[in-house]
């Protein structure tokens, strides 16, 4: 088979994955390694494939030019000198996306530049914890019976818990297999068939704040505001005894001390996003219209409330609200919290006051922040109908001006064809 036949029928598999997938929904399963079944033979594999996985990204980023996307061997930077390494268990897949990574990021930084934006060069990195698996049935295998997943080049296979997420009629495709430091966790894309989607007629607006984190226009509140573990603080204070004790010297025990401090972190920014997509689901199917106001919630952590922002998930659920097209979003100039829904007017509050008071028309609320949610729920509505007016107007001009072209065109071949028979 020459190259031309094969870019043909490469193209043509491509057209039809992308055709049997435009009604079907793309959704990531995270499936956990169980630690305590893995081998010896094992644990040293899967360390050798991300040591030969960092090998292969920084011989790709060091000189591009002259890289391969399935090398045999490649030059690892020891010292001040370069040895050569053999790659023994880094599959030929594996290798293959590592380097069309390299590739797509040298692509994104050459875009940005010719945009006129600021970039540097990438660089080497002195660790790798993602191995991309490009190919389902090549790179890796699924066994739902068994609970093991297979990776390619690794002879054993791994022993998982949460393959029955996954529905029985889903397209799997791609995975990546993740290091944390709680574990080893394989993460599935597969697409399955779209839900029918209900509508609710529903419509709420949404203002954020510190006493609660969510206020919505119909009075409901959510915190979603996870503080620092004892197990957080704890580990934490254990690393920093050991480091005053032994200075700058990095020993055993403080890499374990420092593992448990990863791993007390992660469980505490895992509780944190799952309040978050809960909430965040709530609110999508609960209501078909939804306002909220483009918060810069990062001056708010660098203002007064450092940790009230930091522990909470206010900064997850609007970049997920943003993506919906259920959600529409107000400008923070907008006055919300001070303007009056009478009479229009402001009246400043100092933060301490929680209800609301208008000094012009002796308008009175209970709350500011219910106040505040349904001042952005009106202004998103008052925003969409004028968008939609403005749209109509401009449906109807484009009408009247192709009508009165069809006319003069109409007038134009009579007067030709009245030439003709002349």
């Amino acid at each position: 088979m020459n190259r031309e036949e094969k870019n043909r029928r490469i193209s043509e598999s491509k057209a039809k994955t992308k055709e049997r997938r435009k009604d079907r929904v793309c959704l990531t399963y995270e499936i956990k390694v169980v630690t305590s079944k893995l081998s010896r033979a094992q644990k040293d594999d899967v360390n050798q494939v991300y040591r030969e996985a960092k090998w292969v990204r920084n011989a790709a980023v060091c000189d591009f030019k002259s890289a391969v996307r399935d090398p045999k061997s490649v030059k690892v930077k020891v010292g001040e000198d370069f040895e050569e390494r053999k790659l023994e268990i880094l599959g030929s897949g594996i290798k293959q996306e590592i380097y069309d990574k390299v590739k797509s990021e040298i692509k994104g930084l050459s875009t940005k530049k010719k945009k006129g934006e600021k970039v540097g060069a990438l660089k080497p990195k002195s660790y790798c914890n993602t191995i991309y698996l490009k190919q389902y049935g090549n790179t890796y295998s699924i066994d739902f019976e068994h609970n093991r997943i297979k990776v390619q080049n690794i002879k054993k296979p791994f022993y998982v818990r949460g393959l029955k997420q996954i529905p029985k009629d889903a397209e799997i495709t791609c995975a990546k297999l993740t290091r944390k430091a709680s574990g080893l966790y394989f993460y599935i894309t597969v697409y399955v068939d779209k839900k029918e989607v209900r509508t609710t007629g529903e419509k709420v607006g949404i203002d954020f704040g510190i006493e609660h984190n969510m206020t919505l226009s119909n009075g409901q509140t959510f915190d979603v505001c996870v503080p620092e573990s004892k197990a957080v603080k704890l580990a934490s204070k254990r690393l920093n005894k050991a480091w005053v004790h032994n200075g700058r010297k990095t020993s055993n025990r403080q890499r374990k001390l420092r593992a448990k401090l990863n791993k007390a972190y992660e469980k505490n920014t895992n509780r944190r996003l799952d309040i978050g997509k809960k909430v965040v689901h709530e609110l999508l199917t609960s209501y078909d219209f939804i306002a909220v106001q483009n918060e810069m919630i990062h001056n708010w952590q660098a203002g007064l409330f450092g940790k009230q922002v930091q522990y909470s998930a206010m900064g997850f659920i609007i970049a997920e609200l943003k993506k919906s097209s259920k959600t529409h979003i107000v400008e923070r100039s907008f006055p919300s919290t001070q303007i009056c829904p009478v009479c229009g007017r402001m009246t400043k509050h100092p933060l301490d006051k929680r209800d609301y008071d208008c000094l012009y028309c002796g308008y009175h609320h209970d709350s500011r922040d219910e106040k505040s949610a349904t001042s952005i729920l009106d202004e998103a509505l008052r925003q969409v109908s004028l968008e939609q007016g403005a749209q109509s107007l401009v449906e109807a001009e484009t009408a009247t001006s192709i009508s009165h072209e069809s006319k003069s065109t109409r007038k134009s071949s009579f007067k030709k064809r009245e030439a003709q028979v002349l």
